[in-house]
C-alpha cells in the first residue's frame, strides 16, 4: 500500500467519524445511502490536494430575524468538520476567555452569567454595548486568508498535513458563495426581502462569509480575535466580552467608554474593514439593564425580551393552524426549516391526528423557547403560556411539573402510530 493510499484511508476514517457525530440530521438521512461514496471521494480529493466545495443552497429564515442562509452540501459539511477538528484546539487556546460564541463550554448563558459578574463589581457602573454592521456580509475573505496563512506554520502537525489543511481552508475562504451558483430553496419571496447590505448577492468580490457554515463560524472567531486582542492588550479593558459581533465593555465612567469606542471604531475600519452599527450603540448605567443575547440583564437578575415571547406565540399560533388545516392547505410555515421538514415527513396519521414525529418536532420548538425563558425570572410567564395560550395544543402536551421548565408529550399520543390510526388517547399523562 502506497503512502497516498494510507493517507486516503486515514482521512476517510476521520470523515466517517465526522459523519457519525452529525447525529440523525435530515441532511445525513437524505444522503445516507451515498455516504461511503461521498466519504471516499472527499478523502481522495483532500489527500490529492484538489478539494473544491460544491454549490450552496440558499434560503431565508425569520428566527430570530430575517436572515440569508447559505447551507453547504452534506459532503462539504463533513470536510468543514474535518478541517475544524484539526485546527480548533490550537486556535481555541489563543482566543480570549471572554469570547463566547461557537466554542466548547461557552454559549449564551455562560456569556450572560459572566456579564452579570462584571456588572456586580463596584468599578463597573457603566456599560457600552456595540454591534458590528452587517458582520458576515462585511468580512473580507482576503484578510481572513491572511490571518490563516500567518497561523499555518505554527500548527502542531506534520508538514504534509499542513499542506492539506491549507488547500482545504484556502478553497473554502476563496470560494465565492455565488460561484458555482447556489440553489435557491424555501420561500423565494422571503429571500427577496433580504436587505442588500445583508445579502451576499450584493457583496463586492472577495467580501462576505456565508451564514450557515461551520467554517464561517470558526473563521469569524479568528477574524474578531484581532479585535479581542486589541481591546484586551492595547486598550487594556478589564471587563469585556463578545458573542459573535455583539460585545460589551464596562467601566466606572462614560468618558472612558467613549474613548474606547473611538479607538475600536478606528481599529475595525483600518484593520478589519468593518464598521460599528451606528444605531446599535448603547451607553448607560448597569443598573438600567443590558439588552443582551435575548435577555434584559441586571446585576442580580434577568428578564426575557418580548421579541422572544412574541416569536413563541407566533409558532404556537402556526402549530394550531397546522393542526386545524387537516386536508386543507396548511398555513405558510414560519421558517424554511419547517417548509423542508413538512416536505420530507408525514405530518398526520389520520384526520386531526398528528404523527408522533410532528409532535416531537413541535415539542422541540416550544421547549427551545422554554429553555431560554428558564434562565430568567419567568415562572409566571411559562405557566401563563401553557395554561392560557397553548390552546388546542394542550391536548397533546403537559408541563413537566409545577416549575413549568419544559413540556412533554402525553403518553397516549406517543404510543399512537400507524397501527393506532383512529384510536383516541386518553387525556391522562
Amino acid at each position: 500500500m502506497t503512502e497516498t493510499d494510507m493517507t486516503r484511508q486515514t482521512i476517510a476514517r476521520q470523515l466517517f467519524e465526522c459523519a457519525a457525530d452529525a447525529g440523525n440530521s435530515e441532511h445525513k438521512r437524505a444522503r445516507f445511502i451515498e455516504l461511503p461514496r461521498l466519504v471516499l471521494e472527499q478523502a481522495a480529493a483532500i489527500a490529492e490536494g484538489r478539494y473544491q466545495p460544491q454549490p450552496f443552497t440558499v434560503f431565508a429564515v425569520t428566527d430570530p430575524k430575517l436572515r440569508e442562509i447559505f447551507a453547504p452540501d452534506f459532503a462539504d459539511r463533513l470536510v468543514q468538520q474535518w478541517l475544524v477538528r484539526h485546527i480548533d484546539p490550537w486556535w481555541d487556546k489563543r482566543f480570549i476567555d471572554n469570547s463566547y460564541a461557537n466554542r466548547k463550554g461557552k454559549g449564551t448563558q455562560a456569556a450572560v452569567e459572566r456579564l452579570q459578574r462584571f456588572m456586580r463589581q463596584p468599578a463597573q457602573r457603566w456599560y457600552l454595548k456595540l454591534d458590528i454592521r452587517a458582520f458576515f456580509p462585511g468580512i473580507d475573505r482576503r484578510i481572513a486568508l491572511d490571518l490563516w496563512r500567518q497561523a499555518l506554520p505554527k500548527l502542531p502537525c506534520p508538514e504534509s498535513t499542513r499542506r492539506r489543511l491549507d488547500q482545504v481552508a484556502t478553497a473554502i475562504l476563496t470560494q465565492s458563495p455565488l460561484n458555482p451558483p447556489p440553489r435557491r430553496s424555501g420561500d423565494l419571496a422571503l429571500l427577496a426581502q433580504i436587505p442588500p447590505h445583508k445579502s451576499l448577492f450584493h457583496c463586492a468580490p472577495g467580501i462576505g462569509l456565508p451564514i450557515g457554515s461551520l467554517t464561517s463560524q470558526f473563521f469569524a472567531n479568528v477574524y474578531l480575535n484581532e479585535l479581542d486582542q486589541f481591546v484586551k492588550h492595547t486598550l487594556k479593558v478589564r471587563a469585556y466580552l463578545r458573542y459573535v459581533d455583539d460585545f460589551v465593555l464596562l467601566a466606572d465612567d462614560p468618558a472612558t467608554l467613549l474613548r474606547w469606542k473611538l479607538a475600536i471604531d478606528d481599529f475595525l475600519r483600518t484593520r478589519l474593514r468593518l464598521e460599528l452599527h451606528p444605531d446599535k450603540i448603547v451607553l448607560q448605567r448597569c443598573n438600567q439593564g443590558i439588552d443582551f443575547l435575548g435577555s434584559i440583564v441586571f446585576p442580580g437578575h434577568r428578564l426575557t425580551r418580548q421579541r422572544g415571547v412574541r416569536a413563541l406565540r407566533r409558532r404556537i399560533a402556526w402549530f394550531n393552524g397546522l393542526l386545524a388545516s387537516e386536508n386543507r392547505s396548511p398555513p405558510a410555515p414560519p421558517t424554511g426549516s419547517w417548509h423542508r421538514w413538512l416536505a420530507d415527513h408525514r405530518a398526520f396519521i389520520a384526520p386531526g391526528v398528528p404523527s408522533p414525529a410532528l409532535l416531537q418536532r413541535m415539542l422541540a420548538t416550544i421547549n427551545s423557547y422554554y429553555g431560554v425563558f428558564g434562565h430568567a425570572d419567568t415562572w409566571r410567564l411559562r405557566k401563563h403560556i401553557y395554561q392560557k395560550e397553548l390552546g388546542p395544543l394542550k391536548r397533546f402536551f403537559l408541563p413537566d411539573g409545577a416549575a413549568y421548565h419544559h413540556l412533554r408529550i402525553k403518553k397516549g399520543w406517543l404510543l399512537m402510530g400507524e397501527s393506532h390510526i383512529g384510536c383516541q388517547p386518553s387525556g391522562t399523562a
